[in-house]
């Protein structure tokens, strides 16, 4: 990496690929391409490396709906890594979610990091994209802001990890969000309780069969790190009398954390929520704090175990499930996924059932699909601006098939690919959409990714 001058700009960055934001498809997009031996710079706008890895949520889209395996390659790695350092057990079979990756969040911005140097990424924290220069088709240099410091990243390749498509939007590329610009899944918070027994949970779940829903629990006493569907009987008794405090959720989200006393919470969900818009995500931040902390006092007086939980901690960041869909040279549709259509210019799979929440009221569509389908390594190529790539789930899809798409195990396995193609242009000197899609399968399969079942 090379730094140059700009008169407005305290510090200037010149490298072959920048990554803009550090998310499952941000993190394993900049490993990739510097495994490869393109010069790298991941810059990200909070603290830490992770993004919504690091939140606790656990990482679904490991396995299909017959218990295969449909990622590989970084995205398992990275679990291997997450397994060495205590903070994951490895990918386990779900009966909801058909495969969940529980982690230690924090432990996973750690590793992330450590991930990173050993594979000479140069990354830079609390970076905010605040404008970008184009020319000639091209995005020629990036802006950030760190505290009032400015500074200009220059490279060949950018690739927009932000999860909301910032740097597309910035860069006037075309981009699409929700169903004409409205219509947008809810987000959710994401928080931790504390002194929870959960032994006397176990025993509540015994004696109220009811809130079992699809899992038994055999299954939940042997699986430390279970994502659990539950109280939808404990909603329909509350609701109607007005003492459910979720307002945009009919059950409780429940995610074991590995130790005695804490168990994680999906939610509350704050429907339509615009992560662009700063007066919406504001409010989803707030209002979902307040319904978090209600909550907590309705667990405690109607379930069992829960008597002495208290809020012990809630994610930096609200868990935003949709906004900006950046537009491609190809786009994933809600037929290629349900058809399992898998063609040779695929460089990922995607599994996930297509998982879609009102942006109006408390339901959601959660349909399986059959068979794992493929993602095109188009699909991950602006149709705007010749060196822009897209990672993690603002790739190119119609709004059905990013309900499948967007979760972080499928986002790992697409930004593994999102690298190596950015490299490959870097090294050949050619744009993104010129690069050979069998080298890019060629490299991914060599390094453990799965491309067919």
């Amino acid at each position: 990496m090379q730094e140059f001058s700009d008169k407005n700009a305290l510090h200037c960055y010149e490298v072959d690929v920048a990554v803009v934001g550090s998310g499952s498809g941000g993190l394993s997009a900049a490993i990739a391409a510097a495994r490869q031996g393109a010069s790298v710079l991941l810059l990200e706008k909070n603290g830490y490396l992770g993004g919504m890895t690091a939140s606790g949520l656990p990482y679904l889209g490991y396995l299909d709906v017959k218990k295969r395996p449909v990622v590989g390659g970084f995205a398992l790695e990275f679990v291997e890594e997450l397994k060495k350092a205590g903070a994951a057990l490895g990918v386990r079979y779900c009966p909801k979610h058909l495969s969940v990756v529980a982690t230690n969040p924090d432990r996973v911005k750690g590793v992330a990091a450590e991930l990173c140097a050993k594979n000479g990424v140069k990354y830079l924290l609390h970076s905010y994209l605040i404008g970008a220069e184009v020319e000639n088709g091209k995005i020629v240099r990036a802006t950030f802001d760190c505290a009032g410091t400015r500074f200009v990243v220059s490279a060949k390749v950018f690739i927009d990890a932000t999860g909301d498509g910032v740097l597309a939007a910035l860069a006037g590329a075309k981009v699409e969000k929700g169903t004409a610009g409205v219509d947008l899944q809810p987000a959710s918070v994401i928080y931790t309780i504390g002194g929870v027994d959960k032994k006397a949970f176990f025993t509540f779940l015994k004696e109220h069969p009811e809130h079992l829903s699809c899992y038994s629990l055999d299954y939940l006493q042997s699986s430390p790190d279970f994502a659990f569907v539950t109280l939808d009987n404990l909603w329909k008794q509350l609701h109607p009398l007005g003492k459910w405090p979720m307002k945009g959720i009919w059950a409780m989200i429940l995610m074991n954390r590995f130790n005695d006393s804490e168990v994680a919470l999906n939610g509350p969900r704050i429907p339509a929520t615009d992560a662009t818009d700063p007066e919406s995500i504001t409010f989803a931040e707030v209002e979902g704090m307040r319904q978090a902390e209600a909550f907590v006092e309705t667990l405690r007086e109607y379930v069992g175990g829960f008597e002495n939980a208290f809020l012990s901690h809630v994610n930096d960041t609200i868990g935003v499930r949709e906004s900006r869909r950046v537009v491609g040279e190809k786009t994933l549709t809600i037929d290629d996924v349900v058809t399992g259509k898998m063609e040779e210019d695929s460089v990922a799979l995607g599994s996930y059932p297509v998982d879609i929440h009102s942006s109006k009221d408390h339901t959601s569509t959660f349909q399986h699909v059959e068979n794992p389908y493929g993602i095109p390594y188009l699909c991950t190529v602006s149709a705007s601006l010749s060196n822009l790539m897209m990672s993690g789930r603002c790739v190119s899809c119609d709004r059905l098939a990013f309900g499948s798409i967007r979760v972080m195990g499928t986002c790992f396995a697409l930004g593994e690919a999102v690298g190596v193609g950015a490299a490959l242009a870097v090294k050949n000197g050619v744009a993104p959409k010129a690069v050979s899609v069998s080298k890019i399968r060629e490299i991914l399969l060599k390094n453990g990714a799965i491309l067919s079942v």
